[in-house]
């Protein structure tokens, strides 16, 4: 759905999307059949890349990111290496931090991470209050951060090349679609958190303009790497927060919810508390319940979520706008159904002599008459 509603908003010129792409086929993302069709590159991040090489790097201290947000990336990022950092740890960072930045602005530089990591392992003393706090104080108080940047820093590390220099020139944040390509990168482990934890401030600071007249529209692939991981959803929690001033529409796919312990991640709860309208498509019964129950559906929406063969076949879910509840179809065109095909290994089949070219293969679909869901 998300792909055919970007092709259709692109017709309007106060429109910019950019997509945060994680999932694909074929060693390229969902949105590539798009960005062929429409001439844009993705930008592609990759794990592991060393001196970078074919990927793109985001400076967690990239200018266009005020001061004190990056400080905010920076604990965000150190807590998903590391876990919660102590009050004596984010006070070494802290002064790590502004160490890093006069060293820099010295230097008539854009201040880096191995920049940080140096304030952490030779520090100048400071005072906290009147305190005096020595620089082997500093040291010990900042060595958990300092282990944590050396994996982002080291280059024998796998981490190393994606955040530890400038950003990468040439990204056009002025465009009206930008893909970043992240499928490169493990599903499992740090690399996509941090990569979360980044992007998302350098795109609010970087990429949206209050002052303008554009609409823009964050859509994030598998969110679950920013919802099930809480430095990163204190971040996106308070961009979506703030979305509306921004003039921001965050759109997050997710693909279980019942996977997320809500409970234990309260950012995440009220990024979703704050989504104005959910749209579910069908899942099995027992994650039906799980998504129902904490949605507040009713039982005739529950019923048709488990429905997968009739009510909820392919192109049909449940939209949630507010108290209104609806079972809705999503009609494509021929063109939008190639172009947002993401299943080919699953619905590839032998096709038979007078089969249409580009036919959707999907289950009988019944016809919605209105108040049908009421």
């Amino acid at each position: 759905m998300e792909k055919t509603y970007v092709l259709r908003q692109l017709r309007f010129l106060d429109r910019s999307f950019a997509i945060l792409d994680a999932q694909g086929e074929d060693g390229a993302g969902e949105w590539d059949g798009i960005a062929q069709q429409l001439g844009i590159t993705p930008i592609r991040l990759v794990y592991g890349a060393g001196d970078i090489g074919e990927g793109v790097r985001i400076n967690p201290l990239d200018p266009r990111i005020p001061a004190e947000h990056q400080f905010k990336v920076l604990v965000s990022m150190m807590e998903i290496l590391t876990g919660t950092l102590t009050s004596q740890t984010k006070f070494a960072l802290a002064e790590a931090h502004k160490t890093a930045i006069a060293a820099a602005r010295e230097q008539q530089r854009v201040a880096i991470l191995s920049d940080v990591l140096d304030g952490l392992t030779a520090p100048q003393p400071t005072l906290l209050g009147q305190q005096s706090v020595t620089p082997e104080e500093l040291v010990e108080w900042g060595q958990p951060a300092a282990l944590a940047l050396d994996s982002l820093c080291n280059p024998s590390r796998d981490l190393a090349g994606m955040f530890d220099g400038p950003t990468t020139e040439g990204i056009d944040l002025d465009a009206r679609l930008i893909i970043f390509d992240l499928t490169k990168l493990p599903r499992e482990g740090e690399a996509m958190p941090l990569l979360m934890a980044v992007i998302g401030p350098w795109l609010r600071f970087g990429w949206i303009k209050p002052n303008d007249r554009i609409k823009r529209t964050l859509i994030v692939e598998e969110a679950w790497h920013i919802l099930s991981h809480r430095p990163v959803a204190r971040l996106f929690e308070e961009l979506v927060r703030y979305g509306r001033r921004l003039g921001l529409s965050f759109w997050a796919v997710l693909h279980h919810l019942g996977d997320l312990l809500l409970e234990q991640a309260p950012e995440a709860a009220a990024i979703l508390k704050l989504t104005a309208t959910r749209v579910v498509y069908h899942m099995d019964r027992d994650e039906a319940e799980t998504t129902a129950n904490y949605l507040g559906l009713p039982d005739w929406a529950r019923k048709a979520l488990a429905d997968g063969s009739n009510v909820c076949a392919p192109g049909r879910a449940i939209w949630q706008v507010g108290s209104r509840i609806n079972l809705v179809e999503h009609i494509r065109t021929p063109l939008e159904i190639r172009l947002t095909d993401t299943n080919r290994r699953m619905t590839e089949r032998q096709r038979e002599p007078g089969d249409r070219e580009g036919a959707q293969v999907s289950a009988p679909m019944i016809r919605l008459h209105k108040g049908a869901a009421a």
